[in-house]
């Protein structure tokens, strides 16, 4: 109980360890103590049921001295002695009945004998009756002495089960206190997984925004580059379209054969679902796209094209169709923006 005490006093003393191997460690050593304790118990419990068998052991054998001897004692005093078992064990009961038998017959033997026709059968008779009497003297003190020793290993029992009883209301209770335990370590665990968990995801979300962002932003590094070197190329053409409708829509279009090409518009209208616009190199032959794009919100729109397009022979204007989504190989849509002749830098 002192062992088991202690380590319970240390398991309480760090209870709040927050070390998952620390708190492993810590039940594994009180179930080492709790099976060196258990066994202990058995060990106390199993020594008294030893002496016990023992002294029934040999009140069984005393039972049958008895036996013996009042078949003896009934055969002098003339009684035919009964048939008795041989293989019969004898109860504690049975015991007591006989020893209280024996002291009513050791009672009734203090009345003086009756006389008899001669000497020598008083005398007999005396002799037995002081033999009876010394037999059952020495039986009532041994069967004393059995009753007590019993009586004290009653006690001890009593005592040992009221130990076990308490030890085991102690171990439900460390059970109970380590079932919290494990409760608590499980819900810590998930919670840090939980947490985990969303830091992760939130740390994939922030490097995807800034791979976006980098990305938008290498783009408009490359379009500001591509537009610096069409704004310097000494071939370049400026093509200023207006509106075939009045709507006040307007564009301007840097051509440049070597460099590329740059496309600036402002208040134009949406192109409609499943519509693009789209801009066309115009020459003496078929016209030739230059690529398609979309207004944001505000109806403004920048397209750059590097490397530019093949354009065989030289370009005579620009303009701007709406086409299916994804365009198309020659303007087929409505034209939006156009002008003609190209104005030189």
């Amino acid at each position: 109980m002192d062992r088991f005490s202690l380590a319970l006093h240390q398991w309480q003393t760090h209870e709040h360890t927050p070390s998952g191997a620390d708190i492993d460690h810590r039940i594994r050593a009180l179930e080492e103590t709790l099976d060196r304790e258990a066994h202990a118990l058995r060990l106390m419990h199993e020594e008294p049921m030893k002496q016990l068998q023992a002294h029934a052991a040999r009140l069984q054998e005393l039972c049958t001295n008895v036996q013996t001897v009042l078949a003896e004692l009934q055969a002098r005093g003339g009684v035919p002695a009964p048939a008795t078992p041989k293989a019969a064990a004898w109860p504690l009961e049975r015991v007591v009945h006989l020893h209280d038998e024996l002291r009513r017959n050791g009672n009734a033997s203090d009345q003086p004998p009756e006389l008899t026709n001669g000497n020598s059968a008083d005398e007999s008779a005396a002799t037995d009756g002081r033999r009876q009497r010394s037999f059952i003297e020495a039986i009532n003190t041994k069967v004393n002495d059995d009753d007590r020793q019993g009586r004290q290993y009653i006690t001890a029992g009593a005592a040992l089960i009221v130990a076990v009883v308490v030890i085991v209301g102690v171990v439900l209770w460390v059970g109970g206190r380590l079932n919290d335990a494990a409760t608590r370590v499980e819900s810590a665990q998930q919670q840090v997984t939980a947490t985990t968990r969303t830091a992760n995801e939130e740390v994939r979300a922030a490097r995807d925004d800034a791979n976006r962002q980098i990305t938008e932003a290498r783009q408009l590094a490359q379009r500001a580059e591509t537009v610096s070197a069409v704004l310097t190329a000494p071939d370049l053409i400026r093509f200023n379209l207006t509106s075939t409708q009045a709507d006040g829509s307007s564009a301007q279009v840097l051509w440049s054969r070597s460099r590329g090409v740059v496309l600036s518009g402002s208040r134009l209208p949406g192109p409609g679902p499943k519509k693009t616009y789209q801009l066309w190199l115009v020459t003496n032959g078929p016209s030739v796209s230059a690529g398609v794009f979309e207004p944001d919100s505000t109806g403004r729109a920048t397209l750059v094209v590097d490397p530019p397009p093949k354009v065989p022979g030289p370009v005579m204007g620009a303009a701007i169709t709406i086409e299916p989504a994804g365009g198309g190989q020659t303007p087929t849509g409505q034209t939006l923006l156009t002008r003609f002749p190209p104005q030189a830098p």
